[in-house]
């Protein structure tokens, strides 16, 4: 054995390639590599692949060689800054302090943020002209016709049911969606909505057009048509502004600002929802005060109430009983209050509702008989608040719901249809997406879906006297159900 692995070692390559592959066992492991080797390199250039190979390391190595050459970007250092104080040394003559308005220059994210809630007044642009125009010519209220809301219950679920998305999404936002209002109009849907950033769109369905103004530096957490004048609007925003738009006028105003009650640097000073009282404001704060204002003396607070430890995240006159107010808090407590007991310091309220969690909303029925609250423990509670007793405070009905939307989405705030103490909407997370109607009952009367509405809408308004529900999504889309007569 040993004679044939000499004789095959002295063999050269071209002998080696000449052997039969039986013959393959008197040859060394070396031999035999270098064989398969060759036998591996005819067959990847038949293939075209070696030339390939030969190109791709070609143009490597060059690009390889270009880095190497290429100068590098000459970098000037600025020159070390030494302490003079640890020097030991005087300070230049010529040293000052920057001022307060040369900070805030060097600040261009704390310009941005004071830019908009810093201006009293804005003004509608000149090229707005028609649209405004032809927005003020459907703002006028007439006598209601048909209103959709005050059915009896067997015709006011089969109206329901005949709803339907028709028309495809609208995008009215440049940001997720905080807030809607539906004007009272019959002969146009015009629909106001607020975004994150802060911009306010109108929209008139009668021409199918769409106004979008930056107002303020916040999201704009809620918004209203004003009752007794169809001309108006308010918006309140977490920059802690509320402002009254007037299309009359064609300016949005601010009315109410939280710095003026000092502390302009607390986290706590934003602005979280307003509601009418007579022709005042009532308006809720983060620091969990609820202020009073004047809109025909906007320029300061004639009251307050400190109402809860934490924010106060809606507040609403009681329908009938009007010197009540009701608030929902970041706590876990929704309160009712009376407005003449109101003061700087804490106050006792009239009834308290205790809830286990947070809450995002608690709203009065039309007649005020029942309050609906949406709570972060998954749970809608229905009270029944005919008396406004300590028998009031427990809730009558508890309806598992899940409230959680997180962070990409606004949250959810059931809410009662107009002139109805028995029926209330709110979003939900099921997937297909939809929008669903209850009763006090707990039963789902209908769930508003279609196949044109692909994402969730946690924000919804309904119109107060037509059958026409509006869903706010976290990309600026509105989504509309109504019959199809009443877009035409």
């Amino acid at each position: 054995m040993m004679i044939k692995i000499q004789e095959a070692s002295s063999l050269s390559m071209e002998d080696i390639e000449c052997m039969s592959d039986d013959e393959d066992d008197n040859l060394t492991y070396e031999q035999q590599r270098a064989k398969r080797m060759k036998k591996n390199d005819e067959i990847l250039e038949n293939l075209g692949l070696t030339q390939i190979a030969n190109t791709i390391a070609t143009s490597i190595q060059k690009s390889k060689i270009e880095k190497k050459s290429s100068v590098k970007k000459s970098i000037n250092l600025k020159p070390e800054r030494r302490s003079l104080r640890l020097a030991n040394l005087p300070a230049p003559q010529d040293y000052h302090l920057p001022g307060e308005n040369e900070l805030k220059s060097n600040n261009s994210e704390k310009d941005d943020n004071n830019k908009f809630k810093d201006q009293s007044s804005i003004t509608m642009p000149e090229e707005d002209s028609d649209f405004v125009e032809k927005l003020n010519d459907e703002l006028a209220i007439k006598e209601a016709v048909n209103d959709f809301h005050k059915l009896p219950s067997n015709k006011f679920v089969h109206v329901l049911k005949s709803l339907d998305m028709n028309t495809p999404s609208l995008k009215v936002c440049e940001k997720r969606i905080y807030s809607l209002a539906i004007h009272p109009s019959e002969t146009s849907l015009i629909i106001a909505a607020g975004d994150m950033r802060g911009n306010l769109s109108l929209y008139n369905n009668r021409n199918s057009e769409m106004r979008e103004y930056r107002l303020h530096d916040s999201p704009i957490n809620c918004i209203s048509f004003c009752t007794w004048d169809s001309y108006k609007l308010f918006s309140t925003s977490h920059d802690g502004s509320v402002r009254c738009g007037d299309m009359d006028k064609r300016t949005f105003d601010i009315i109410y600002k939280r710095d003026w009650k000092g502390n302009k640097q607390s986290r706590m000073n934003h602005a979280t929802w307003h509601t009418e009282f007579e022709r005042n404001l009532l308006i809720g704060g983060g620091s969990g005060h609820v202020d009073v204002i004047d809109i025909r003396t906007p320029d300061k607070i004639i009251n307050t109430a400190w109402c809860h430890e934490r924010s106060v995240r809606t507040v609403q006159c009681h329908p009938l009983e009007k010197h009540h107010f009701l608030t929902s808090s970041g706590i876990g407590e929704v309160s009712l209050w009376d407005i003449r007991n109101m003061t700087d310091k804490s106050i006792n309220p009239v009834l308290q509702f205790e809830h286990p969690k947070s809450l995002t909303s608690a709203f009065f029925s039309d007649s005020g008989t029942k309050m609906v609250s949406t709570c972060n423990d998954d749970k809608i509670r229905i009270f029944n608040t005919n008396t406004l007793n300590s028998s009031a405070t427990k809730p009558i009905n508890i309806i598992p719901h899940n409230n959680h939307t997180g962070r990409w989405l606004s949250v959810f705030k059931a809410k009662w249809n107009p002139g109805r103490d028995n029926e209330f909407f709110v979003g939900s997370m099921i997937t297909p997406k939809r929008i669903q109607v209850y009763n006090c009952a707990g039963h789902v009367l209908h769930n508003l879906m279609s196949t044109e509405m692909t994402t969730y809408c946690p924000v919804i308004e309904v119109h107060p006297t037509q059958a026409i529900y509006v869903g706010g999504n976290g990309s600026g889309r509105l989504h509309i159900f109504s019959t199809k007569e009443q877009l035409t």
